[in-house]
């Protein structure tokens, strides 16, 4: 009977698909640099198997990865991600490149820091203290040091410390204003150093390997010492300077989020403090509003949560009139496309509005308010579908009418959204043959499966699907609108109808091929990819990448043909996602090769891919992967 692998054994059969499941792509090409500039130190395997270590990131993380009963990683870590995180690949490949090397990777003690650190639940409130604590023995040595010094011998030690490390001076400092309740000093540091590190914006080049990512974690901890000292509005008004320095640092960096991440971190003590302010409730929550109406990051959501929290209805009603009146100062614009930004914050502004008046208990006000607002700003799906709520089907349709009259081809997401409630009326009613109609002059607005199968789900009801089908599919052909086409016996809906779209050109093979798709033809899939346009790029909008998989079991050459080039035109782009993105085609040309005993060919092709391009690294990494072997078998 074959012996049992171990979970340390597991990890050594890993290939590099096995970690793209697991992390994804970005996260895998993260964990890469990490591990490849060395942040990954002391890295141990425990007593049951896992691997722990510490990974240098923004700060010194404690980073756990074991294995899952399908055979992939998991990891927890104290980052702000917190788990299957950039530092867990980076501790995965480390270890990889440990064994390959026949370096040995030593065992963990029972009592590891990194260990009491990750089992402590609120070790993201504490974890600036607990990711720096030293060990056991060397607080002995320190306490054994103290223990016979004389209160001048310490002040002397103090001194030197301080002067050798000034920031050691400066949190003694920090605490004797503290403590002496003058607290201006410290708010002046706080409020300079929000500014000079929301001077540099964030950015990271993933390919390189290098970057930058301002560093909050000191400004949270500072929010933290002020607040527990009681000076609850100072927060407040570095909270203020926190917001207004971080939307504009967020807006300028290029690092997928994580400047976004630094400082949305510190808001959870902002809010903290609101609650713990002088401020009366009523000013609270409009304290948190200007936070949120500041943000277009998702940095404020923390004051989102907290509009979203019990407060009494007094302090409601307060808010709703402030925002009212704040309504009414608003100057009104155009609805043109150029004053977009203008109504979307009039828009957001009275959704507030909306949200003070429902927690007032003023529910009576919020219709008048959406009809009011509807004519200003166009917002007539938000009245709609208030009233749909409230089954006023009656008043929701002459809105709807007015709504589409007002706002004609101005906005169509907004117009659309109105016809779906009307049809939504329509459907309460059992009306059959309207709905349809009205699903087919959506098809003609909107072609596309979906359009496609709502057709074929209420035309089924009445039995009028195949002369429906057939109509359909006649209009993507040649252009023909269903309704001027013979035999057609659906009735009016009372809609103006559409017109074909002038700047379409039948017939629509994008379309055709999706429903061929959707109705399993590979035949027709494969007709009508053939009757493409060819422009230089060779694909007229046309995913060759669907198209393979739709046709593999019909036309297996074909496919991994489509494949294959699909694949080298990512390639020729010369850029690592673009690289990634083509290992999924060539992943299923492989799969599909292999069916066809075909492994032989597969494999040449793929050394012949290595040889052309020998000196991309990045790409050699991902092609090795394709091979599906163990990572640390792997060819190097």
């Amino acid at each position: 009977m074959p012996k049992r692998k171990t979970r340390r054994d597991r990890f050594s059969n890993l290939t590099w698909n096995d970690i793209e499941e697991w992390a994804g792509g970005k996260i895998t090409s993260r964990g890469k640099n990490y591990q490849q500039q060395g942040r990954v130190s002391d890295l141990a395997v425990t007593e049951d198997g896992s691997l722990i270590a510490w990974v240098d990131g923004t700060e010194r993380y404690a980073t756990r990865v074991d294995m899952d009963e399908d055979g992939l990683p998991e990891s927890d870590c104290t980052c702000p991600y917190g788990f299957d995180c950039k530092h867990g690949v980076a501790v995965v490949i480390e270890y990889l490149e440990r064994v390959k090397k026949n370096r040995p990777v030593p065992k963990a003690e029972q009592n590891d820091d990194r260990l009491k650190l990750l089992e402590d639940e609120d070790w993201d409130d504490e974890s600036d203290d607990n990711e720096n604590a030293m060990p056991e023995d060397i607080q002995q040595d320190i306490e054994g040091f103290l223990e016979g010094k004389t209160k001048a011998q310490l002040i002397d030690l103090i001194h030197e410390l301080a002067g050798q490390y000034p920031e050691m001076a400066k949190e003694i400092s920090d605490r004797k204003q503290l403590i002496s309740g003058n607290a201006k000093t410290l708010v002046a540091r706080l409020r300079k150093e929000i500014q000079d590190i929301g001077y540099e914006p964030g950015w990271q080049n993933y390919w390189k390997g290098e970057g930058y990512t301002p560093d909050y974690s000191g400004i949270r901890k500072k929010l933290e010492d002020l607040l527990k000292a009681g000076h609850a509005d100072e927060v407040l008004t570095l909270g203020r300077e926190l917001v207004t320095t971080g939307t504009r640092q967020v807006e300028e960096s290029h690092d997928e989020g994580e400047t976004e991440m630094e400082i949305a971190a510190c808001m959870p003590v902002i809010v903290d403090a609101l609650d713990r302010s002088s401020l009366d409730v009523a000013d609270r929550l409009v304290w948190a509003l200007d936070a949120v109406l500041e943000d277009q990051f998702e940095v404020c959501e923390a004051f989102a949560e907290y509009l979203h929290r019990q407060h009494t209805e007094t302090a409601w009603d307060v808010l709703a009139d402030r925002l009212l009146a704040r309504l009414t100062k608003l100057k009104e614009g155009s609805r043109g496309a150029d004053n977009f930004s203008s109504i979307f914050k009039r828009d957001r502004l009275s959704n507030w509005a909306i949200h003070a008046l429902e927690r007032s208990g003023r529910k009576k006000e919020i219709i008048p308010l959406c009809e009011t607002e509807a004519r200003k700003t166009g917002s007539y799906d938000r009245l709609v579908k208030r009233l749909v709520a409230a089954r006023c089907y009656k008043d929701a349709e002459k809105w709807i009418k007015q709504g589409l009259q007002d706002l004609g081809k101005e906005w169509p997401g907004i117009t659309a959204g109105l016809r779906n409630k009307l049809r939504e009326i329509r459907t309460l009613e059992k009306n059959w043959p309207v709905v349809a109609a009205m699903q087919v002059e959506e098809f003609v607005r909107r072609p596309s499966r979906q359009t496609f199968t709502e057709c074929k789900k209420t035309a089924g009801k009445i039995k009028a699907w195949p002369d429906v089908r057939e109509s359909l599919l006649c209009y993507l052909e040649k252009g023909e609108l269903p309704w001027k086409q013979k035999g057609w016996s659906l009735p009016e809906s009372g809609l103006e109808r559409p017109d074909a779209d002038k700047h379409s050109r039948f017939p629509l093979i994008g379309d055709l091929i999706d429903i061929a798709i959707l109705e399993k033809k590979p035949d027709q899939v494969l007709h009508w990819y053939d009757q493409r346009p060819k422009d230089r790029f060779g694909g007229y909008g046309v995913d060759g990448g669907v198209i393979a998989t739709a046709i593999q079991d019909y036309a297996p050459d074909r496919a991994v043909a489509i494949w294959k080039d699909k694949a080298e035109r990512l390639i020729a782009q010369v850029k690592p996602s673009a690289y990634r993105e083509a290992a999924k085609y060539l992943r299923k040309a492989g799969v599909v090769m292999s069916k066809q005993k075909k492994q032989a060919q597969w494999d040449q092709y793929l050394r012949s891919l290595r040889d052309a391009h020998a000196r991309k690294s990045r790409l050699i990494e991902i092609l090795d992967s394709l091979d599906g072997k163990p990572i640390v078998k792997e060819r190097r």
